[in-house]
């Protein structure tokens, strides 16, 4: 008999923890009374409360957190590995030379979690169609629930084509169904996010505008993801159109100074158009949303590793040990591709050496090598240990504190808007060029090649950039020439976790592995 399990992992066991709302991380607030999925379903208060449980999947390291960046960057000529050679990293020591299989571990949590999210966005979604809450409150949570959805299906299309299309609740009966058990086409997953995303341009609010919360879902995050997406189908108008609207909305900008964006003080600023909400963010401005592994072990994994001594700034003392598990580690090759003068080199990338400490932002001095293991480490994954930020755990744990991870900003919309300019015909250097202005670089050229070169200074260690190099069709020549074993025709997707093809009796399809 051919088992059933397969499905149950991406459904049905999610949709059963949203149904006994028992399981923090999911839902954090029991229900009182009536189950949760009742109340909604005249409740606005519990319906929101539904959506936030699918806002939690996404601190999941699978989803958009440590996995991802693993996943992306780490394969990419943008970073290595890192730490010490002992250390797998998470299967990094495979992505980075190419030697991963469809058994290794990672791709298979990377499914998992993804589907987590996918199946939650369901269920809420399941409950809110029935639902006779205010109309407009009603359509807004499914423009939350419906993003969140075409966000994990947007990284799952990337990773590995075509996936299982789940965008109902199945039953348990209805689970060993083949069209819960064998893979939809890219072109039908794109047709999921793009009509999700659409429905969210419609129905989600105006950035500060009435219905508009700090760290969810709005018409501009929406927008701008669509855009993305569009660019990735190479549907220029449509990715023009669509960066354009976000541009014009004037609710977005380039912040001051690029370093800024990703420390402490840059949360939720001006560039920010949809970003992770962490720690006491996502309490105060994200309705409550869970804390979990992503904000614990996104900074933690990435940051600096050696034998570091005690170090007191601001009244905070830092108690010795290592700082970090020193993963994801900048390369020399990504360290060589910025132009001189170019700022954002120094806001991304931590550089250590042989013969003289190195300060950090905040005074953090972290001593020569090899006392630090690597030569560099991430800039826009550090968070400084004397801060006064709390960890999930509610302490000022050094090792877990919590830092927001940015998905999508301005900057990249105008990246996004220049590329598809040069194929439709419209202005391509008045975008480029502020991106380049902020980074205190001028220009007067914006070919394709020249916005592709910028995409991967502007947006480097974000885990965008072995996508990236796929979508244009460069990844082979580029990975071979850092001496990558990249094989055209084979590693543009990674492979389909073998664990979950055997749970699926063997109908879930392999990729060219």
């Amino acid at each position: 008999m051919k088992k059933i399990f397969y499905i149950t992992t991406l459904a049905l066991f999610a949709s059963a923890i949203f149904i006994a709302s028992c399981k923090k991380g999911y839902l954090d607030v029991p229900p009182q009374g009536k189950t949760t999925e009742e109340q909604a379903l005249i409740d606005p208060d519990a319906a929101d409360k539904l959506v936030v449980g699918a806002y939690n999947n996404l601190y999941l390291p699978g989803t958009v957190g440590l996995k991802l960046v693993v996943l992306a960057d780490v394969t990419s000529d943008d970073s290595d590995k890192g730490s010490v050679i002992s250390d797998p990293g998470f299967d990094g020591i495979f992505l980075d030379n190419f030697t991963y299989t469809p058994t290794t571990g990672i791709f298979n949590d990377i499914w998992v979690d993804n589907y987590k999210g996918i199946a939650s966005a369901n269920k809420a979604l399941s409950v809110l169609e029935k639902s006779t809450i205010d109309v407009g409150i009603r359509d807004r949570l499914s423009g939350e629930a419906r993003f969140i959805r075409a966000l994990l299906y947007f990284n799952m299309v990337r990773t590995f084509g075509g996936v299982v299309k789940l965008t109902t609740v199945p039953t348990f009966a209805e689970a060993n169904n083949d069209e819960f058990q064998t893979r939809a086409s890219k072109e039908e997953i794109y047709k999921v996010i793009t009509d999700d995303l659409l429905f969210g341009v419609e129905h989600l609010p105006i950035k500060g505008e009435g219905g508009a919360i700090v760290g969810r879902a709005t018409k501009g995050a929406a927008q701008a993801l669509l855009s993305k997406v569009y660019m990735y189908q190479g549907n220029w108008q449509g990715a023009y159109d669509m960066s354009q609207a976000v541009i014009t909305s004037q609710k977005y900008g380039l912040a001051p100074v690029y370093a800024d964006i990703f420390r402490e003080k840059g949360v939720n600023n001006i560039e920010s158009i949809f970003e992770i909400q962490t720690g006491p963010y996502a309490n105060q401005t994200a309705g409550g949303l869970a804390c979990d592994a992503v904000s614990k072990n996104y900074s933690n994994f990435q940051g600096p590793r050696g034998t570091f001594p005690v170090q007191s700034i601001g009244g905070q003392t830092y108690n010795g040990g290592d700082l970090g598990f020193g993963l994801n580690t900048p390369s020399a090759d990504l360290a060589a591709a910025y132009e001189e003068n170019d700022v954002r080199r120094a806001g991304t990338i931590i550089f250590t050496s042989d013969v003289t400490t190195t300060t950090l932002w905040d005074g953090f001095v972290l001593p020569t090598r090899p006392n630090v293991v690597n030569e560099r480490y991430n800039y826009k994954a550090y968070h400084s240990p004397f801060l006064e930020t709390k960890s999930c755990l509610g302490i000022n744990d050094k090792d877990n504190k919590p830092k927001n991870i940015r998905i999508i900003r301005f900057a990249e919309v105008l990246l996004i808007n220049a590329e598809a300019a040069t194929h439709v015909g419209q202005d391509a250097l008045t975008p480029l060029r502020k991106v380049r202005a902020r980074a205190n670089l001028t220009t007067t050229s914006a070919t394709v090649s020249d916005i592709w070169k910028e995409r991967r200074v502007e947006l480097a260690m974000e885990a965008d950039r072995f996508f990236d190099l796929v979508r244009t069709g460069r990844a082979a020549s580029v990975m071979n020439a850092v001496g990558k074993p990249f094989i055209a025709g084979k590693h543009e997707v990674f492979p389909i976790p073998q664990k979950q093809r055997d749970l699926s009796g063997g109908r879930l399809t392999q990729n060219n592995y």
